[in-house]
């Protein structure tokens, strides 16, 4: 298996769960990052999983295609499986001057840039299968590339229920807000993606629409990336600096959603955020942008609320309708917040890691035979 890197991120969580349940399923893995080894390898050595750091720079070092074909001669493996563009491309590459006949890719976004179309779409011929992380992202690169609708097939990320169970709320103090504030939360990499500064601007929105309750509302980012000097210009620029908080990366994200009011996730394009089934199964109301696998896990209205990328005016007003008390009726926004997050908790139960690796070890298990299978006779 290989992965552009092993930092904090969904993806990367993703790849992590996935390898070590399919080495739980008889399969020998062993783990290539193109970058450094990263925090999340760690997981992986306990578990008993090789990972194999390449020490490679970004999209531009072509150094990592002679790297990974090294790697992959040393360990001749049956079936290469890699995540994340740079993996993938270097992946299949690698994998054609190394002999790997079987390489499966992993399409964990619905990325419409050309940066990120002209090479998936030269290289395509060297990929034995995709599996895309929703039906949409499946789609869209499928359309992009070109591709048979047999050669991707999708399979959803789980979620671990009973963990995120089992979390105890952190203290509202270690988020740098009262026991009484509202928080908003937002969990993923501060960078264009994501689309932070729509958030910022959407509180600010909401300041003018709710004037009297801004002084106990809270927006908490969880997360770090190039885009956070212009989270901070922004955070100033908007005089917010009371109100916004910035935590950096954490560890006890199900923690942290427990003691949180309702997350939003603003971002431009997606696959399928574990955050949204996280913060499901934490029981927080999520309020996501109606873009790619966002839709394939949010009924608006029952699951949770969505908007149109980008309308930070919209985001605004479902947060009035989700934060503000109505007139002759105080507790309308909580309940509302609580039958959406019942409704999605349950949802949510329909999804789990076991499921998922089970679905990858059957189709890499079916690719396998038909690699192996003798080829018929030629036409007499």
């Amino acid at each position: 298996m290989a992965i552009t890197e092993l930092d904090f991120g969904g993806a990367e969580r993703a790849f992590v769960q996935l390898a070590i349940g399919l080495k739980s399923r008889g399969w020998i893995i062993r783990v290539i990052s193109l970058r450094d080894a990263g925090p999340l390898a760690e997981p992986l050595r306990q578990a008993g999983i090789s990972v194999e750091a390449l020490q490679c720079g970004g999209a531009g070092d072509f150094r990592a295609i002679r790297r990974m074909k090294l790697a992959l001669l040393r360990h001749r493996p049956a079936v290469l499986l890699t995540f994340l563009h740079q993996a993938n491309i270097v992946g299949r590459l690698a994998a054609k001057r190394a002999g790997v006949k079987t390489v499966v890719c992993g399409v964990r976004v619905a990325d419409r840039r050309w940066a990120m179309r002209i090479p998936e779409w030269l290289t395509k011929q060297h990929v034995t299968h995709y599996v895309a992380v929703s039906r949409s992202v499946g789609t869209v690169h499928r359309d992009l590339c070109g591709l048979a609708a047999e050669k991707i097939e999708t399979i959803y990320n789980g979620v671990d229920m009973q963990k995120i169970a089992a979390a105890a709320p952190v203290s509202r103090r270690e988020l740098q807000c009262n026991d009484d504030d509202q928080v908003i939360l937002c969990v993923g990499r501060l960078c264009p993606q994501k689309a932070p500064l729509d958030v910022i601007a959407a509180f600010d929105e909401l300041r003018r629409l709710d004037p009297t309750g801004h002084a106990r509302r809270k927006l908490v980012f969880v997360g770090n990336g190039p885009a956070q000097p212009a989270v901070e210009k922004l955070i100033t620029k908007k005089r917010l600096e009371d109100h916004v908080r910035l935590l950096g990366w954490r560890t006890d994200v199900a923690s942290i959603m427990k003691a949180a009011t309702v997350l939003v996730l603003a971002s431009k394009w997606e696959g399928l955020p574990n955050v949204i089934f996280e913060s499901q199964a934490a029981g927080l109301p999520v309020v996501a942008s109606a873009v790619d696998g966002c839709v394939e896990v949010i009924d608006d209205g029952q699951t949770g609320r969505l908007f149109p990328p980008g309308d930070t005016l919209r985001l605004a007003h479902i947060l009035k309708e989700l934060l503000v008390p109505q007139i002759g009726n105080i507790d309308a926004p909580r309940e509302t917040r609580a039958r959406l997050a019942t409704q999605a908790r349950a949802f949510a139960a329909r999804f789990s890691w076991e499921k998922c690796v089970a679905e990858y070890d059957g189709m890499l298990r079916k690719l396998q035979s038909a690699e192996s299978a003798p080829s018929p006779p030629p036409d007499q």
